[in-house]
C-alpha cells in the first residue's frame, strides 16, 4: 500500500478530525498532533501538520476533498492525483463515502456537482 505524505494547515483541533475522518476510511495514519490549549487565540492559530497516510490514493484524495468543503479555513497540501479515476468510480466512491456518513447529503451533492462539472 502506497504512503501519502500530506501538510495540513489549519486550526489545530481539526488535525485530529482529518485523521480520524481518513482512518474511517481504512487509511491508516501517523502524525504528530499539535499541542492544543483553552486559550482561544492558540486554539484558532494555524498550524501546519505533517501527517503520513498509507492506503488506497482515491480514498485519501476523496476524504480530503470532502473534509477541506467541510471545515472552512484548512487546507491540505501534497494530494496525489486520483490516478485517472473514471467519473462513475468517482461517484462510487462518493456515494459510499456518504453511505458511511463521512460527508453529509449537502456536501455530497456539491462534490457530485463538480465532479460531473469536470466531464
Amino acid at each position: 500500500m502506497p504512503t501519502t505524505r500530506l501538510t495540513y494547515v489549519g486550526p489545530p483541533a481539526y488535525t485530529a478530525a482529518l485523521a480520524q475522518a481518513l482512518e474511517a476510511q481504512g487509511v491508516s495514519v501517523d502524525y504528530r498532533p499539535p499541542m492544543e490549549t483553552r486559550d482561544l487565540t492558540t486554539a484558532m492559530a494555524v498550524v501546519s501538520v505533517i501527517l503520513a497516510a498509507t492506503g488506497p490514493v482515491s480514498d485519501i484524495v476523496a476524504t480530503v476533498r470532502a473534509f477541506t468543503s467541510r471545515f472552512a479555513g484548512t487546507r491540505v497540501e501534497g494530494l496525489p492525483d486520483e490516478g485517472g479515476s473514471s467519473v462513475p468510480e468517482r461517484l462510487g466512491h462518493l456515494d459510499q463515502l456518504h453511505a458511511d456518513g463521512v460527508i453529509t447529503g449537502a456536501e455530497h451533492a456539491q462534490q457530485r456537482a463538480r465532479i460531473l462539472g469536470d466531464l
